[in-house]
């Protein structure tokens, strides 16, 4: 079977219909229909059926690329690794991070590595799925709230910082030098949800610990994003102290949270692969700028 029937009845199987294959693969749909046609002649395997006027994927097909999931995901992995190849990338510092760090502490830490290696390396950085990127050898370094506590990780403390609130300067509590659990009992909290990667997540931890987590009213999953509903008075977001460092909060309050329990910033990277000079020169910056 050719390279793009596979990737076809991947991104149909992912996607969910094959217009949405279509735009995820930058083809034509009537492409799309055509390559699981001629797949199903091949397979002798029913792949798409039709329910209220649109293909969708039968439960073969959901079967088939639910058992090959690791053929697709180096199918996937290849395609990319082949898109950076071809713009000049091969040689370059990936790294996974969850977003609510890589709006703090990564870009400064990114600056003084490039400054050191004399603005000369290139960096993909990868947003969710920490682990999984370090699994499969998509990244060099990890950043999340982790641990992750696996045995072919290894989990690097960073640093910590307590929770603190953003809020818009106009807000009636902005004038506070710090807040407590019953100050914003009764405001509406913007925070993030769990990161979906660690064995445990000390920012979750910490919004339990609070006593605040059940008190989330608007989940996001950026820092800015949380900021900027900070911003135009939608409430208060519930933040790291990481991001004080940053410019999301210019123009805002960001007032500490009394008898906060504190957030641990972690770095992963693979027990067993030496990590290159870009990536330790990284992970020193990392841990100079968090303070460990």
């Amino acid at each position: 079977m050719k390279l793009a029937s596979l990737r076809a009845i991947d991104a149909f199987v992912r996607l969910g219909g094959t217009g949405e294959a279509a735009q995820g693969l930058g083809i034509s749909q009537s492409a799309v229909i055509k390559t699981l046609r001629q797949a199903e002649e091949e397979l002798d395997l029913s792949l798409a059926t039709t329910i209220q006027g649109r293909l969708v994927p039968t439960p073969e097909a959901q079967s088939l690329v639910r058992q090959a999931q690791p053929l697709f995901g180096a199918l996937r992995r290849a395609r990319h690794e082949a898109d950076m190849i071809r713009v000049g990338m091969v040689n370059r510092l990936r790294v996974a991070t969850v977003p609510g760090l890589a709006h703090s502490i990564l870009p400064p830490a990114i600056t003084r590595t490039r400054r050191a290696l004399d603005e000369s390396a290139a960096v993909e950085i990868m947003f969710d799925h920490v682990r999984e990127h370090l699994a499969t050898g998509e990244a060099d370094l990890g950043i999340s709230y982790g641990p992750m506590r696996a045995d072919d990780i290894e989990d690097v403390a960073l640093g910590q910082s307590p929770l603190v609130c953003v809020l818009s300067r106009d807000h009636p509590l902005a004038r506070r030098t710090d807040l407590s659990r019953g100050d914003v009992e009764g405001e509406r909290l913007i925070s993030y949800g769990p990161d979906g990667v660690s064995a445990s997540d000390s920012f979750q931890e910490a919004l339990t610990s609070a006593g605040l987590s059940e008190r989330v009213a608007i989940t996001v999953r950026h820092t800015d994003t949380a900021c900027h509903l900070a911003r135009e008075g939608v409430g208060i977001a519930l933040v790291d102290g990481f991001v004080i460092s940053s410019n999301l909060v210019e123009g805002l309050a960001a007032l500490p949270l009394e008898q906060s329990p504190l957030v641990t910033a972690y770095a992963h990277h693979r027990r067993h692969s030496p990590l290159d000079r870009a990536a330790r020169l990284l992970l020193a910056q990392l841990q100079e700028r968090s303070g460990s």
